[in-house]
This record gives structure tokens, C-alpha cells and sequence, in this order.
């Protein structure tokens, strides 16, 4: 007998794991964690307490090239569940593991997990209303910069809009693109654009380690959030729309106080 997938999002960190997830990761006959599309906050040992089991870490190859083949595997002998960071879904790989499970004749069950995406927007305390296109901030490839996020910081701008910013992370490669790299990267396509969109006074807020006890949130202009000594990854940067609003402004400066220390 086929034995279910479930995709279980554990949180934005380990703190954030829900009874659901947690009942789940303890029924199943076996546990894999996705160590490639995102950071785990709390160490190994910590999750393996929690859930009173050991699991299996699947990079990139895992995932991708291979599509998922050990998990499909471990299928055939019972119940699996699949850890993402955050979410269950926002990883696009996460969603062709979704499709394909069912292609197989699997059954499927996705557990949500508390998103790096709302909770970045309710941190800062500003407007889930006023959130607009989400777009991720590349490092360079072969001197090409990855002109999308400018484009949507441009139109929702426009439109008086957020901007959340995802910021580039390969597990696999250590690699951790920092608030400050974000920033130097989008003065970059200023440079080669030159449309107004950018600039060291515009308002924007740096945020690390979201959900951790190291978490820092700091709103500030991008010319002093450049210079801010931000924790370790992963980091995320929030565009703030052109014209706050006055509860949106006094939020700022709250959260400034608490979490920008």
C-alpha cells in the first residue's frame, strides 16, 4: 500500500512549529528535511528532540535533479513527510514535488507553516494591504545583473506599494546574500537604469534571522541600512511604499526601538 506525502512547513523558525506539523513529523514512518532551498533556525540536535526521531537532509540533487527519487522511495514502504523552512509551498521546488506525488498516485497533504512573507510585512508594522509584488534579489551571473526586482519596485511604487525583497540563498554553496549586498546590488541597476527608483534616502526596512532570538529589524533610509551590522542570515529587505501611512510611520519608529538594537 502507497504510503502519504506531507509537506509539512515548520515555521520561520523551530519556536514556530505547529501542534499540526508536530503531530504529523511524529506519525509518519520516515522524515526528510529540505536543506537546500532554505535555512532551518535552531540546530539540528534541537529538531531531532522535538520530533523524537532522526531525519534525512535532501540537497539541491535530491530535489531537483533527481525529483525527489528518495523520497518517492521511502513512499513505497509508508507515510513521509517533507520539512520546508517557512511554508510548505512557497518553494517553486516544493510545489513540482507536490505535482509530481500526484502524477504517481500518491496522496498529498500540505501543512502550513508561518511564512517568511507575512511575517516580514507584520514585523515591520506596516499594511499587509499595501504589500505588492514580491521579487528576489540576485547575485550577478557572468557580470548580468538581474534587472526583475528593479522593474518591481518601480511598479509598485507607482502604485504606493511595499516591496518585499527575498534576498539570494544557496544552502548548499554557503552562500547568504546580506542586507547590504541587497542594497549595493539594487544602487548597481540604479546606476544602469537611472530611472529615480532608487536612491540612499529612500525608506526601506533590513530584517535577519526572522522569528530567532538574534532577530533585528531595522527601518531606516538604505544609505544608513548599508552601514547597520545585521546578524547572520537569512536577510530579508522591505522597499517601503513612497507615502506611508501615519500609523504605518509611528510603527516604524516603535519597532525600530524594540528590534534595531
Amino acid at each position: 500500500m502507497k504510503g502519504k506525502l506531507y509537506i509539512v512547513g515548520v515555521g520561520i523558525s523551530l519556536d514556530y512549529l505547529t501542534l499540526k506539523a508536530l503531530r504529523v513529523l511524529r506519525s509518519v514512518n520516515k522524515v526528510f528535511l529540505d536543506g537546500y532551498t532554505s535555512i532551518l533556525l535552531g540546530d539540528g540536535i534541537r529538531l531531532t528532540e522535538i520530533i523524537g526521531r532522526e531525519y534525512r537532509v535532501l540537497g539541491r540533487k535530491d530535489l531537483e535533479e533527481f525529483n525527489g527519487r528518495l523520497v518517492f522511495e521511502a513512499l513505497d514502504d509508508g507515510d513521509v513527510a517533507l520539512i520546508s523552512p517557512g511554508d510548505a509551498l512557497i518553494a517553486t521546488t516544493h510545489v513540482n514535488l507536490l505535482i509530481e506525488a500526484r502524477r504517481r498516485g500518491y496522496d498529498v497533504e500540505v501543512i502550513p507553516g508561518v511564512s517568511v512573507i507575512s511575517s516580514s510585512i507584520s514585523i515591520s508594522g506596516l499594511m499587509i494591504y499595501k504589500l505588492g509584488k514580491v521579487a528576489t534579489i540576485t547575485y550577478p551571473k557572468d557580470g548580468i545583473i538581474y534587472e526583475y526586482p528593479y522593474d518591481v519596485i518601480k511598479e509598485n511604487s507607482a502604485r504606493n506599494l511595499h516591496t518585499l525583497l527575498l534576498l539570494e540563498i544557496d544552502v548548499e554553496r554557503n552562500v547568504f546574500m546580506t542586507v547590504r549586498e541587497a542594497i549595493e546590488i539594487l544602487s548597481e541597476l540604479e546606476m544602469l537604469r537611472g530611472e529615480g527608483v532608487i536612491n540612499h534616502d529612500r525608506l526601506a526596512v533590513g530584517i535577519s534571522r526572522l522569528g530567532d532570538t538574534q532577530m533585528k529589524v531595522c527601518p531606516d533610509r538604505l544609505g544608513k541600512l548599508m552601514n547597520t551590522d545585521f546578524n547572520g542570515p537569512p536577510h530579508t529587505l522591505i522597499i517601503t511604499s513612497p507615502k506611508l501611512h501615519f500609523i504605518e510611520e509611528e510603527a516604524l519608529g516603535v519597532i525600530k526601538d524594540i528590534y534595531c538594537r
